[in-house]
């Protein structure tokens, strides 16, 4: 069963829908009608895969979780849940109701519509209907215009195929340390607890036996510390700490199928001091552990990064090991990390239902976690919702405060949620990726992924129509199964409208210009003079005198046109590329133009087919002007000087693309649309990676040189081997997987094997001086595997 539309009324910040009641035109459904006059349902749609909400502080984003739990019935509706800032509600006698939640759901398999066969609704595989919860009366199904109303055996029977919910705590950690006792099932006293125990053991340590009847006054004390836990009033420090206790088990029973004896076998091991068979068993978990977490996969901050357990007298303690093969506490680690594996844990740890789809909510899990970090759970919540062998389709709704939750690539998953004005409640915002995340912008107070450079790739547009358009169509291609490695990976790149031609210098200068660290960029430049000057002020800045950017990564419209030849179909008579406007073709262009008329302007749609592409066609023709141009003069003599507006204009353009289907009836003109931003965006996805490339090679070439020559300045007349080493490993963990790196891995062996650096590692490095010649060796090595050998050298 999948849930397409949640339906809410009267609930918690929902009131009804005020927008769809001023509509004169609106559809006035029986079932939304009440003795007071129609209130229609708050209505938002979910995606099949995952819903990403988005809103304000106190726009109802948790209450439309909430909301979905009510209706499937996981939990119960309440009169305290009523809106209160609804006019009906009341406390007053034979007036108090309780709110009215529904959803329609789509019946996925055989198995489900013999379910609703069996209650009396009739439908068919994909087909769908309205499960409604009313205020009051009994819950019923709507299908048209009939209502069939549930109770008993019926609605029992109707809930046993409704997904199953899934809603998991966002204020946990994975603890520090878990008592071993905890993971294979035996009581656990007070001293389980490091801390009583610590507490316990300084305690009994300060006691000194003397003459008499000593210990009566001691007794109490120690009763406090060896009492039963379960005699213990759980306080909200102890729930929690369960909390994390139960995390830990699962991580290791469920996720890394350790066999709960196992810790029985460790527990014992240690308390009779076979340190063998502890390293062995320690050995084996930690083995098991990284072959089933496989946190590599999830976690991008750290390839290299491993989670291990040791053993302690009564504990496992959880450290984490880097690159750099060194190894930390949780709590030398930031919280980010901690919360992640929580997370991960608790999808892992999860058993699906095989006869049930399921629903995961999570209620804003990007506290706690870095971009990075949330860029790596929204992946494993993907993989929650469409399994590696898609043999599972389920669903996530979750809600987010933060752009970097959002995975822009799938703008059609957002929801934006935002209060109404007084009474009017929570209500849904109607074409989010249509505005380009417009909406979006107000609800987080500053959309940070497009106003600020990010560290990732970043793509420097003229204005914002370019950065609506290049966005627009590369989601567009993206829905049209266009492979995604010729595409703008919108959760990496950031498109970065400068204003003008000649602000692009400048924004380059300030992402690149100033500090060490240099994100990746490239700019994209009309072929007019504006742009022309542009690229003459990035190759050389009027602060420094020096290049802003590569030449190569600076992209003129007008010469990539040319460089395409003729898979590139330009609107313009000449067939030059001036604008990316021009990359649209006439038809495209009178449509989306139209589509602005209507919604901006306000005519009609008859009056708006006054604008016809005949004319635009003869006015390239005569003029040779670019594309904008002469669809600017078009529009305002046919609308008696009405001005288009670019990016409005762009808006449109996207919005009309998304209405028309991949199939053979598409309008003409679209196939050379599609082709032309194929082409384009492929362009431009080339040449972001190979900055990032690039980029990426030169801080790891910059980090090398600088471990090489503060060794080298530290140590003049000699060195351990042991500090040898170290320094060998810190350039090692400097090196990526790829065969460029080889040669100088091969080099770091050969030094390694020479002076012998494994051996004796307190001894100094014998042949000092030829050590620091082949270690300053180690910065030629890369160069020279990118270099033809001469063999008569």
């Amino acid at each position: 069963m999948e849930l397409v539309r949640v339906h809410v009324r009267f609930f918690k910040s929902f009131n009804f829908d005020y927008e769809r009641r001023a509509k004169d035109n609106a559809r006035r459904y029986e079932w939304e009608m009440l003795p007071e006059g129609w209130y229609p349902y708050v209505r938002l749609d979910v995606d099949p895969q995952i819903t990403a909400v988005v809103g304000a502080n106190e726009s109802g984003k948790s209450h439309l979780l909430d909301a979905i739990e009510r209706v499937i019935g996981s939990e119960s509706r309440s009169r305290s849940d009523f809106c209160r800032h609804s006019q009906l509600y009341s406390v007053e006698t034979d007036e108090v109701r309780i709110p009215d939640v529904g959803a329609t759901f789509r019946a996925r398999g055989e198995s489900e519509v013999g379910v609703l066969s069996s209650i009396g609704v009739e439908l068919k595989v994909d087909d769908t209907f309205i499960f409604l919860r009313p205020g009051v009366g009994s819950p019923c199904i709507i299908m048209e215009d009939k209502r069939t109303e549930l109770s008993g055996g019926d609605l029992q029977a109707l809930e046993s195929i409704f997904p199953r919910v899934l809603r998991y705590s966002t204020d946990i950690a994975i603890p520090d340390s878990v008592p071993i006792v905890r993971l294979w099932g035996g009581e656990a006293g007070t001293l389980a607890d490091r801390r009583t125990r610590s507490e316990f053991l300084d305690f009994a340590e300060g006691v000194r036996p003397s003459e008499g009847d000593w210990f009566s006054p001691l007794a109490p004390k120690f009763a406090q510390y060896l009492r039963p836990a379960s005699s213990i009033e759980p306080t909200a420090e102890i729930r929690q700490r369960e909390k994390e206790h139960e995390l830990a088990r699962k991580l290791l029973v469920d996720v890394a199928h350790v066999d709960p004896q196992i810790f029985k076998d460790l527990q014992r091991a240690i308390s009779v001091g076979n340190e063998g068979e502890v390293s062995g068993l320690i050995g084996k978990i930690n083995q098991t552990l990284s072959r089933r977490l496989n946190l590599s996969r999830w976690w991008s901050q750290d390839k290299d990064f491993a989670l291990r357990v040791s053993p302690r007298e009564r504990e496992l303690v959880f450290t984490i090991e880097d690159r750099t093969g060194a190894e930390y506490s949780f709590a030398e680690r930031s919280r980010g990390l901690t919360h992640f594996l929580a997370y991960f844990v608790q999808l892992r740890a999860h058993k699906r239902d095989p006869l049930r789809t399921e629903i995961l909510l999570m209620d804003e899990p990007d506290a706690y976690l870095s971009s990075s970090g949330q860029q790596d759970l929204l992946r494993v919540l993907e993989n929650f919702a469409v399994s590696d062998d898609r043999t599972r389709h389920d669903q996530v709704v979750y809600v987010t405060h933060s752009p970097f939750l959002i995975n822009k690539n799938m703008a059609h998953r957002l929801r934006v949620l935002d209060k109404g004005a007084q009474e009017e409640g929570t209500r849904v915002v109607k074409d989010v990726a249509r505005t380009h995340y417009e909406p979006l912008r107000s609800s987080l107070g500053a959309f940070v992924a497009e106003t600020a450079f990010v560290g990732g790739k970043n793509l420097i547009v003229e204005g914002v129509a370019d950065q609506v358009i290049l966005a627009g169509m590369s989601n567009t291609l993206r829905l049209r199964g266009i492979p995604t490695e010729s595409l703008l990976d919108l959760n990496e790149v950031t498109i970065v409208p400068a204003g003008s031609a000649d602000s692009v210098p400048y924004i380059a200068y300030l992402a690149r210009g100033r500090d060490a660290v240099k994100p990746p960029c490239v700019a994209l430049l009309d072929g007019d003079e504006d742009g022309e000057r542009a690229v003459k002020k990035l190759e050389r800045s009027e602060a420094n005198r020096k290049p802003v950017l590569d030449r190569k990564y600076i992209l003129r419209l007008d010469t990539w046109g040319e460089s395409e030849g003729t898979a590139v179909r330009s609107s313009t008579t000449s067939g030059r590329v001036t604008e990316i406007e021009d990359l649209i073709p006439p038809r495209i262009a009178i449509s989306a133009a139209r589509r602005y008329a209507v919604q901006l302007i306000g005519v009609d749609e008859a009056s708006a087919e006054q604008l016809k592409e005949t004319n635009l066609r003869d006015r390239l023709k005569s003029s040779g002007r670019p594309l904008w141009d002469e669809l600017k003069d078009l529009f305002a003599a046919t609308f008696e000087g009405e001005r288009i507006d670019k990016v409005g204009f762009a808006r449109e353009l996207i919005s009309y693309i998304g209405t028309v289907g991949s199939d053979e009836n598409q309008p003409a003109g679209m196939t050379a649309l599609t082709g032309n931003f194929e082409r384009l965006l492929a362009k431009l996805s080339n040449l972001l990676n190979a900055a990032a490339t690039e980029e990426s090679e030169r801080r790891r070439s910059k980090r090398m040189s600088r471990i090489v020559a503060g060794f080298l300045d530290d140590y003049n007349e000699g060195a351990t081997r042991s500090l040898a080493e170290n320094r060998l490993q810190e350039i090692e963990a400097t090196l990526e997987d790829i065969a460029l790196h080889d040669a100088i891995r091969r080099q770091i062996a050969a030094i390694r094997r020479d002076f012998r650096l494994k051996q004796d590692p307190l001894r100094p490095v014998e042949n000092f001086e030829q050590f620091r010649e082949r270690l300053s060796g180690l910065l030629l090595q890369e160069r020279l595997a990118t270099q033809d050998v001469d063999h008569d050298a």
